[in-house]
């Protein structure tokens, strides 16, 4: 395959996968950036919330435009990259990057990331413990594929690709 397709190639694949993980960080930033949280199926008491009128119908396609322009972003970064194990480790580190970004986001959002840090310390009851529990399993995906990324990432950047051997005397220029 010729260098330079596979260059644009790996590049938009990563750009691709990035785009994908930090979807779930554009819309609830947008969200809070418009001051409300969007709900799905919104009840009763969201009655009297007042419309916020074409902002928020113009919410999913500027969510879709930044999540665009962030492949684009990462896929012209990344084919920048000369050597293509960095281009690789690169990419690793970005996805990784940003399914921790999603993840945090994520227990943010719903909620979870403050009854985390506001625990008591008196111990865990019934409900507590099952919360946890389902919270550990659920993000242990995310986590270990985070974890794998980043350090899979760190690795292949860090390792030096071997040197050609020196032909002659080992004197350059002479």
């Amino acid at each position: 395959m010729n260098p330079n397709t596979r260059r644009w190639l790996i590049s938009s694949v990563f750009g691709l996968f990035v785009g994908w993980a930090i979807g779930g960080v554009i819309f609830p930033a947008l969200t809070a950036l418009i001051g409300m949280m969007v709900r799905p199926n919104p009840g009763m008491r969201d009655a009297a919330i007042p419309w916020p009128g074409p902002a928020l119908d113009m919410l999913p396609f500027l969510a879709i435009g930044l999540q665009a322009a962030v492949v684009i972003a990462v896929t012209l970064l990344l084919a920048r990259v000369g050597d293509e194990r960095r281009r690789i480790g690169w990419g690793c580190l970005a996805v990784g990057g940003a399914i921790l970004l999603n993840g945090i986001v994520l227990l943010a959002v719903t909620g979870v990331l403050g009854w985390l840090l506001d625990q008591n310390p008196g111990g865990a009851s019934g409900d507590e413990a099952s919360v946890g529990f389902f919270l550990l399993l659920l993000s242990l995906p995310y986590a270990l594929l985070c974890i794998a990324l980043l350090a899979g990432g760190a690795v292949i950047l860090r390792k030096r690709p071997p040197s050609p051997a020196q032909g002659g005397t080992g004197r350059s220029g002479l």
